[in-house]
């Protein structure tokens, strides 16, 4: 029974969209065309015996992987304790790599639930469980979590991910839809080039011309902007135009390590030329996600790299100011027109992020299991999917239909913004849903299919498990690695450095341990295909 609570008349009853209740989680052989989750909605307990709400008062602490104090309680948040009778506590959170993980583990006070993204883990998932911090859930998911056990046998391809070599159940995973693997790629001032008479870029030539343009006609002061995230290793950015990408991948069944290659050198020493002609932004070192979005908006630049619904925002930005902008998604640039990219921004089906361990020292074990077990029921699919019945949608002959509430708000607020507070469509323990979210844009909806069309899935690396004594190598090596490749990166491109003392980088990436990194990978990654 779907919780309401009196709120219905807060909804707005126009049908925008109609959509079935489908699962298409991909990678590694991807999912059916079909729900992973046999319960039907509304009766989430059917086959399992283990009813909701769970009985008890019951309160567990909960942290997320995003660094910041704790998070408002929304109005989801209320709908989950009403529906499972659990209650969380939200602590902030912590990112694996940062400072404050190893001080908490220090302290000895983790909290009920850590979402976060285990595979990182110091000695991986395994030594995790080892060292007494988080449980290992083999024979709990048997116990308490049917719905994932369900889920689990229906699929194994989400099997194979989500344990380890070993065959360890270390957390409840974030599957992505088929369609939720891809969602970001280059966004680019569609109103300017058909004022310039330009055709959308698809190679890095074309990409000169246009941003050389934007500088020169339209006065554009940042003609590109973007974060560091988006150079190369985050997506494929420009870089995927000289047949490479930033960390490791897989090229014919061998792991490789992007920086190393030569194309990488060659892609650093276009972009050094393009930041000394003034394409590039001359702050892209240090600004953040807020000030690429102003530069957008008020025609400083004319084109970034960002995810799909920063068109759907800077779009609605400028018709909310009566401008004539137009963003639209622009393809990642091939090596040759008329080429497929070779790389864009594809995410494993499970990537590894935001998966929910529990701490070995919880009192309330089965409360924790029950509560992220309901994330794979019917009733728990639907919720986190599609929000609340009688706010977010309504049921028409069975379908969730958005209501205006979503689709048109009355106070403006875009549809990806609203069910942020309202659903958990994406970044939470479950099997993600197509959730097809109403836009104001053609522009937004246009954006994957376009970003979609690369050969990325043919070097995507899966989520594999260095034994213990691997991980601690790697993580030795890769942690010196790391910062040397980004500060060469931006010394050459900030031309603070000349582009051949690339190759010495290289060499210190040899004499650091590179080749025994990726010797660990390989047998990491080989291990995987075998289980």
């Amino acid at each position: 029974m779907l919780i309401k609570s009196g709120r219905d008349g807060r909804a707005r009853g126009s049908a925008v969209f109609l959509l079935g209740v489908i699962l298409l989680a991909g990678g590694c052989g991807g999912l059916s065309n079909e729900s992973a989750l046999n319960t039907p909605p509304g009766n989430p307990s059917a086959e399992t015996g283990l009813p909701y709400p769970v009985a008890g008062d019951i309160t567990l602490t909960f942290m997320n992987e995003q660094l910041g104090g704790t998070p408002e309680r929304l109005p989801i948040d209320e709908e989950y304790e009403a529906r499972t009778g659990i209650r969380i506590r939200q602590l902030g959170g912590t990112p694996m790599g940062d400072q404050k993980f190893s001080l908490l583990l220090a302290s000895g006070e983790l909290p009920d639930i850590f979402l976060n993204t285990w595979l990182q883990y110091p000695g991986g998932p395994d030594k995790a469980v080892e060292q007494g911090y988080i449980l290992k859930l083999n024979d709990l998911i048997d116990q308490y979590a049917p719905n994932l056990k369900r889920t689990l046998e229906a699929h194994p391809e989400i099997d194979k991910m989500i344990k380890t070599d070993a065959g360890t159940y270390y957390a409840f995973p974030f599957i992505r839809s088929e369609n939720g693997r891809v969602y970001g790629g280059p966004i680019i001032r569609q109103d300017w080039l058909d004022e310039l008479g330009q055709d959308v870029p698809e190679t890095m030539e074309e990409w000169h011309t246009v941003l050389t343009a934007f500088k020169d006609k339209k006065q554009a002061a940042a003609p590109l902007t973007l974060r560091t995230l988006f150079l190369g290793e985050r997506t494929g950015g420009f870089a995927g135009a000289f047949g490479v990408m930033g960390n490791f991948y897989v090229n014919d069944g061998k792991v490789v390590y992007g920086y190393l290659e030569p194309g990488y050198k060659e892609y650093l020493k276009t972009m050094a030329q393009w930041y000394k002609e003034g394409l590039i932004d001359k702050d892209f070192a240090s600004i953040d996600a807020a000030t690429v979005d102003k530069k957008m908006t008020s025609g400083e630049s004319g084109a970034t790299i960002g995810w799909q619904f920063y068109i759907e925002s800077y779009n609605s930005a400028a018709q909310a100011a009566g401008k004539q902008a137009d963003f639209a998604a622009a393809p990642y640039p091939a090596a040759a027109k008329g080429e497929t990219p070779e790389f864009g921004q594809l995410d494993n089906a499970y990537a590894g992020t935001y998966s929910a361990a529990i701490s070995a020292d919880t009192e309330h074990v089965e409360a924790a299991m029950r509560w992220l077990d309901y994330a794979f029921t019917g009733e728990g699919s639907m919720l986190n999917a599609f929000g609340i019945e009688g706010i977010t949608y309504t049921l028409e002959d069975g379908k969730p239909v958005y209501t205006d509430f979503v689709a048109n708000n009355p106070d403006g607020i875009s549809s990806d913004k609203v069910m942020l507070k309202y659903s958990h469509s994406t970044n939470f323990p479950m099997i993600q849903q197509d959730n097809h979210l109403p836009v104001k844009f053609a522009q937004t909806t246009a954006a994957l299919d376009i970003w979609k069309n690369t050969n990325h899935e043919r070097h995507l690396l899966p989520p594999v498990t260095p034994t213990g004594e691997e991980s601690d190598e790697l993580g030795s090596i890769m942690n010196d690695i790391n910062t040397l490749v980004k500060e060469a990166e931006l010394k050459i491109i900030l031309g603070t450095e000349p582009v051949d003392h690339y190759d010495k980088s290289v060499q210190q990436m040899r004499d650091m341990g590179i080749e025994r990194a990726l010797d660990i990978q390989q047998a990491a990654y080989e291990r995987y295909l075998k289980r």
